[in-house]
């Protein structure tokens, strides 16, 4: 598949020679806002001064009185400052993440056999053949923005049942158009096949390139009743 990414989008312009259609495609990524976790040192706490304690005072009893006890310790206790929890921020980057892309299908046109006279082909005396398919196949379109520009031609392989062929980029015509025609040396029933090949170039933001992909083949035929002529002919 031939592509032309020089700038901008990417085109690509090819045929399937199963479906007989002619493919344009485009695609394109462009930047999105993505949200991404940012994470932040946390300021420093200053810690809360410790408070002092104060012993208890112990009062002795008088001599009089004096009747013996414990006195219980005193328990001192520390202030410890909790750690302050800071929440992350949110920082916001630009990534790819948004990614575009178009196709634009053509479907090529057929060609039908077409011979004169039509019933009463004689031997010795020529058969007009022609097709009725165009010359040329040419698409203008626009895809993501990018206009593009395709012209296919055909070229044909004539069989005409008894062995004869022919190969010509030529669609022919009827009498006087003496392009495409046939003599047959004897009566009978003759079954005509004409291939027609598609193929052709493709132009997009200034460069030309040919259509990939493989040409695309069309065939189709045709039954001709060639009857014994009473008299021979001389050129």
């Amino acid at each position: 598949m031939a592509a032309n990414c020089a700038a901008g989008p990417c085109v690509q312009v090819y045929t399937d020679p199963v479906t007989h259609q002619l493919i344009i495609k485009a695609n394109q990524n462009r930047p999105g806002s993505v949200l991404v976790p940012h994470p932040v040192t946390p300021k420093p706490v200053a810690p809360r001064p410790k408070p002092v304690a104060h012993p208890r005072p112990v009062v002795k009893p008088k001599p009089k009185t004096w009747i013996p006890y414990k006195v219980a310790p005193v328990v001192h206790r520390t202030y410890k400052p909790r750690a302050k929890k800071t929440p992350s921020a949110i920082k916001k980057v630009v990534t790819t993440a948004l990614s575009l892309s178009d196709q634009i299908t053509r479907l090529l046109p057929g060609s039908k056999i077409m011979y004169q006279p039509a019933n009463d082909a004689l031997t010795g005396v020529p058969v007009y053949f022609w097709s009725d398919t165009n010359t040329v196949f040419q698409v203008a379109t626009a895809i993501l923005g990018i206009g593009v520009t395709v012209m296919m031609n055909p070229s044909f392989v004539w069989n005409f049942g008894d062995g004869t062929s022919l190969t010509t980029s030529s669609v022919g015509g009827p009498y006087p158009d003496a392009t495409i025609t046939h003599t047959y040396k004897s009566a009978g029933t003759y079954t005509v096949t004409l291939a027609t090949s598609w193929a052709g170039s493709w132009a997009a933001q200034g460069a030309i390139l040919p259509v990939l992909g493989g040409a695309i083949v069309q065939n189709t035929s045709a039954t001709i009743q060639v009857s014994a002529a009473p008299t021979n002919f001389t050129r």
